[in-house]
């Protein structure tokens, strides 16, 4: 479906729950790809409220409708890869995305740090607040070092220290192997998905599926309605799966 500037000015465009929409140039450039449960009340808060120079210079909206959220989250994620609309890679350089990273201390110690988003993250909030509020939940569940984690700033032994529940690896005390076996454990919460599987997310009517080899997303699509590859690949796929897990848990068939 493709509609005319004056159309999508003249809120012609029909009122779709859900899909993907390409905002064009008018040299068939794509300048901006998004999507929305409801397409005709996004597009019209991006006329009213969007940038000035994104808004100019579109001559004509192209739509296609999806099913569910997580086919069009997953679409959408490889159209921006496929065509690099001027306008995405801008718009997410101003959010203000944060990002859970792990790596290792000069003394071998695991630990979490949470900076800007990038790609490198294994899993990202929408704010710094949320992010600390998981990685405090991760720390307490798994008997890790707040302070090895950033959520304690003591100069020596951190407070749970003194409580008992951390052996001491913020100074040493406690054995790498026992520490780092446990963070290896974290981990996993985060990366609850297995190596090879396919996942079946049932919304409503419809069944989304996705297909995973060596833990990397190789396709996805709604059972009788649609299949698509995985052209550009990325951690993006995994980091979408499990937000949406979030908020619907699939079936996991092993394969």
């Amino acid at each position: 479906m493709v509609f005319s500037r004056e159309e999508v000015f003249n809120n012609k465009i029909p009122n779709y729950k859900l899909g993907i929409y390409y905002f064009i140039d008018e040299n068939d450039n794509i300048i901006y790809i998004g999507k929305s449960k409801n397409i005709k009340t996004r597009i019209q808060q991006h006329i009213k409220y969007g940038r000035k120079k994104f808004i100019d210079k579109f001559s004509k909206l192209k739509l296609k409708i999806l099913r569910t959220e997580l086919e069009a989250l997953l679409y959408e994620s490889q159209e921006i890869k496929e065509y690099l609309p001027v306008f995405n890679r801008r718009l997410r350089k101003t959010k203000s995305l944060v990002g859970i990273f792990y790596q290792k201390n000069q003394f071998g110690y695991s630990y979490f740090s949470i900076k800007k988003n990038t790609e490198d993250s294994i899993i990202q909030f929408k704010t710094k607040k949320q992010a600390i509020n998981f990685l405090d939940w991760l720390t307490k569940k798994y008997n890790l070092c707040p302070k090895l984690n950033g959520l304690d700033n003591s100069s020596t032994f951190c407070f749970q220290f003194h409580l008992k529940s951390c052996a001491g690896a913020c100074n040493n005390l406690e054995k790498q192997i026992s520490y780092n076996t446990r963070f290896k454990n974290s981990i996993s919460e985060i990366y609850s998905i297995p190596k090879n599987c396919k996942l079946v997310f049932n919304d409503n009517k419809f069944s989304t599926f996705i297909n995973i080899k060596n833990k990397s997303v190789k396709s996805f699509g709604v059972k009788n309605h649609s299949f698509f590859k995985i052209n550009h690949p990325s951690n993006d796929e995994i980091k979408i799966i499990n937000s949406y897990q979030k908020i619907l848990v699939p079936e996991i068939i092993l394969k």
